[in-house]
């Protein structure tokens, strides 16, 4: 009979070889020290190998090997992993790796046991991994709709809900729902899906796309259900949030005072709003195509629209309906793009023919205005005129009662003078207030210049001042009335010389006279350092009849001035301080320049 201590060094001496598991002994170096016979059945011959050698047939350790953590902690570790036999079928196995502590507690080898997983276990495996981590919520219900089982994600969202009836844990229900799914599945063991609305443990409300399978069905029998349910209410959200999104979009460009249209890609019209039909005329909007557009719109905006990046704005052009006939129009285009994809192009119209309307209504209005604001200056002037008339005929009556022939030459002068005074108030003012059309020609604006300044230069020779002149070169033609725009720089350049005349400025008299183009705006500038305005002449330059040049002057030059400019959509501003000088303005935007005649 084997005593105890037989038993012992029996087990010391061939418990190794008799484990009905693979065993290895290894090295902090990988090596393999020590193997049992089942390993080395199993993996083959191992001596003088490394571990990952056999294991796995690599020439390094294994990327997530166990061994250094078990060797820094002296904690074992069971992992699950595939390593190929001597045969070289590659085999799921559980690994065991503990360590051996020698007396002091060094640890200097550790064990290796290695158990292999049956194909059955390796499946069970896989499929529990699969119910535990797929994304999605998985109950299994019994036919009394008691949750038998729930994975992982679903544990996260309504706690611990097992043996719990479904309709009262998720729905807070005292009965089973009318449109229950899991129902239908237990009635005719098909799968069902539907829309759910449950509670989470937090209380709050989630809607699922839930689908009901049988579960465990042997013979076409079963007693379970899997359902499997998907969080839908960020997609619920986002779905109502799009539609509110698209009704609003939809109100907004049917209600919109712009004409839209929009084309997609395969050039159908998608879009097309009640102003554009009204704009253009159209009876029937199913008959109207991406062709039509290029009658419509100027010639080459679709093609410029479609090879530019970014939006194309016609500030004023003309747009025809659909019978031919052009009205004016802001127009703006986009081509549509998603993810750098051709996805068509939208068109905005503005019919501007109210605002055109409005603004030559705006200055007949102010030219009105003006008109009434100097009679009362034109009286006052022709009264001046008569006390001058006045004196004349007295001096010369008085020159021939006394036989006085000097006296009789200065009333005749008087009397010349003053009534050449009111032929010109009259011719003047007629000229102001009758309000005729100005007549355009494509010319050069820089000539224009230049021709006012052959008029005025023996004048501004004559009197010692500085003329300089500075031109911009290569300014394209413009659509003005070339006769208008003379008497505008006529004018300005006229009260230059005289505010130059009488100024007491002890430096160089000087006249500056620009012409430049910036912003697709010709810009006149006339800048002299004459004598200046106060702030009281300056607020009325272009608001009354006013002269600053007694009877030199009619002070209808800048009223002139500023009905031309105004008439070419344009506008006069200055800038002047008193003993230094005076700037005046001339804005010609081309984009408001009238159409040539």
């Amino acid at each position: 009979m084997m005593t105890a201590d037989h038993i012992k060094d029996w087990i010391e001496k061939n418990l190794f070889n008799t484990m009905p598991m693979s065993a290895a002994v290894i090295d902090s170096e990988f090596n393999l020290i020590a193997a049992n016979r089942v390993f080395e059945e199993k993996f083959g011959d191992w001596r003088n190998r490394k571990c990952y050698e056999v294991y796995r047939n690599l020439n390094s350790k294994c990327p997530h090997c166990a061994q250094p953590s078990v060797f820094a902690d002296g904690k074992p570790m069971v992992v699950e992993d595939i390593s190929s036999g001597k045969n070289g079928r590659k085999t799921c196995r559980i690994r065991h790796t503990m360590p051996i502590q020698d007396e002091h507690g060094d640890i200097s080898y550790l064990i290796e046991m290695t158990s292999d997983m049956s194909d059955a276990e390796l499946v069970r495996q896989k499929y529990r991994n699969l119910f535990e981590h797929v994304p999605c919520d998985i109950i299994i219900i019994n036919r009394d709709f008691q949750i038998v089982e729930t994975n992982q994600r679903s544990k996260e969202q309504f706690g611990s809900i097992e043996g719990a009836f479904c309709y009262e844990i998720l729905k807070n229900r005292s009965s089973k729902c009318l449109d229950c799914t899991a129902q239908n599945t237990f009635e005719n063991g098909q799968r069902h899906s539907g829309r759910s609305t449950v509670i989470e443990k937090n209380g709050k409300k989630v809607e699922l796309l839930v689908t009901t399978v049988p579960y465990e069905a042997k013979n076409g029998k079963f007693d379970l259900v899997l359902e499997m349910a998907v969080d839908i209410t960020a997609t619920l959200d986002l779905e109502e949030e799009l539609k509110m999104t698209n009704i609003t979009m939809r109100s907004l460009i049917s209600s919109s005072l712009y004409g839209i249209i929009a084309v997609d890609e395969n050039d159908r019209i998608t879009i097309f709003n009640q102003a554009a039909e009204r704009m253009l005329d159209i009876k029937n909007r199913d008959s109207f195509n991406k062709k039509d557009l290029d009658t419509i719109f100027p010639r080459g905006f679709l093609s410029f629209v479609a090879a530019s990046s970014g939006p194309v704005y016609l500030n004023e052009t003309k747009v025809c309906n659909i019978e031919g006939d052009s009205f004016p129009a802001r127009l703006t285009g986009i081509k549509l793009l998603a993810n750098d994809q051709y996805r068509g192009m939208a068109f905005w119209i503005h019919d501007i023919r109210r605002i055109k309307k409005l603004e030559a209504e705006k200055i007949e209005a102010e030219r009105l205005a003006a008109v009434g604001k100097t009679v009362a200056g034109l009286a006052h002037g022709i009264k001046n005129v008569l006390t001058g008339l006045e004196g004349g005929e007295y001096m010369l009556n008085s020159g021939l009662q006394k036989g006085d022939a000097r006296r009789v030459q200065k009333g005749m002068e008087m009397l010349n003078r003053n009534t050449k005074r009111v032929s010109t108030f009259v011719k003047e003012f007629l000229n102001f207030s009758k309000g005729q059309d100005i007549e355009t020609t494509f010319c050069d604006p820089v000539e224009i210049a230049r021709e006012v300044v052959n008029t005025y230069f023996i004048r501004i020779k004559q009197l010692g001042i500085k003329l300089v002149t500075d031109f911009q070169k290569n300014i394209g033609p413009a659509s003005l009335d070339s006769e208008g725009m003379h008497e505008s720089l006529s004018n300005l350049l006229g009260n230059a010389i005289d505010a130059c005349r009488i100024s007491e400025n002890a430096n160089e008299l000087t006249i500056i006279l620009r012409v430049y183009e910036k912003d697709d705006t010709i810009i006149y500038e006339v800048i002299d350092n004459g004598c200046g305005m106060d702030y009281e002449v300056k607020k009325k330059v272009f608001t009354t009849f006013f002269t600053t040049k007694g009877l030199g002057g009619t002070g209808l030059g800048l009223l002139m001035t500023k009905k031309i400019i105004q008439q070419h959509g344009g506008e006069v501003e200055f800038d002047s301080i008193l003993d230094q000088g005076t700037t005046f303005r001339i804005r010609l935007p081309r984009e408001r320049l009238p159409q040539k005649a």
